[in-house]
């Protein structure tokens, strides 16, 4: 039985693949999105309860990704990856409640902190 729904958005593909590998492992049911348009796309469709968007994304990027999330659906739950953080972008986005910002490389066991604090263990 699936512990709930997540999507997750990042243009590198191994990145995506391995995210989306351990968050399975965890027993979530994964969507893939390859940028921020296929991510707003998606979500309407599948409705998730969780997001993880990388910053860094072609045609939209994170956070322009997750500001749309929230103005279309403002009980969208996102977290936001980054190798490269920009902290103003951060500071508006944690005023619009974004849950995290996780910097790359991260590790399973946060993507397991993360969702175990969003969905309960």
């Amino acid at each position: 039985m699936s512990k709930g729904l997540i999507l997750v958005a990042d243009d590198d593909i191994a990145v995506l693949d391995t995210t989306c590998t351990f968050l399975e492992f965890f027993g979530y049911d994964v969507i893939q999105a390859h940028d921020g348009l296929d991510a707003l796309t998606k979500y309407k469709k599948f409705k998730p309860g969780l997001v993880f968007l990388d910053v860094k994304m072609p045609k939209m990027d994170g956070y322009a990704t997750f500001f749309e999330l929230k103005k279309q659906f403002h009980d969208a739950n996102v977290v936001l990856m980054t190798a490269h953080a920009d902290y103003s972008e951060w500071e508006k986005a944690k005023k619009e409640n974004v849950l995290e910002l996780i910097e790359k490389p991260y590790s399973a066991e946060q993507l397991k902190k993360i969702t175990e604090k969003f969905y309960g263990k």
